[in-house]
């Protein structure tokens, strides 16, 4: 009876163990393994021809007031192949949303990234913001390019 409990017991260990790696594991997708701080208060599929080539994610920190964002690439956008990647996050001088009118001030990163492109962070408090991702693929035709534009979003 005794090697019976003993046995349960370290099942349960390595079970407890094995759950508490996924805890530790699973943080990599928050706003700090991208290099933002803040929360994650958004996400946008990066779409070519209806097949999703990764995601922008758009972070928030109240402490700050600043957005930040990133542009991700999935194994559909070449992920773990350099290719043309971008981000872009520009302050509207508008704040009605689904409109941008000028752009105050841009920031954005842009190059042969394999994984993410970004961060970008930018203050943009009493304002509305718009952000373009952008996935090319090795040959840079239209055919291989995912993009999402988001314009005059997260007002205020």
């Amino acid at each position: 009876m005794k090697a019976m409990s003993t046995k349960i017991a370290t099942l349960l260990l390595a079970l407890v163990s094995a759950v508490g790696l996924t805890i530790v594991a699973a943080p990599a997708a928050n706003a700090a393994g991208y290099g933002c701080s803040g929360s994650l208060i958004d996400s946008y599929p990066v779409v070519n021809y209806g097949s999703t080539w990764g995601h922008v994610y758009l972070y928030y920190s109240s402490s700050t007031g600043k957005n930040c964002a990133v542009t991700v690439k999935n194994s559909n956008g070449y992920e773990g192949t350099a290719t043309d990647t971008a981000i872009f996050l520009d302050r509207c001088t508008g704040t009605t949303p689904g409109h941008c009118g000028s752009i105050s001030k841009s920031v954005d990163d842009q190059g042969y990234y394999s994984y993410y492109a970004g961060p970008v962070s930018l203050y943009a408090a009493g304002h509305c913001i718009q952000i373009i991702g952008s996935i090319w693929g090795p040959s840079h035709t239209n055919d291989e390019h995912g993009v999402v534009t988001k314009v005059g979003v997260h007002c205020g």
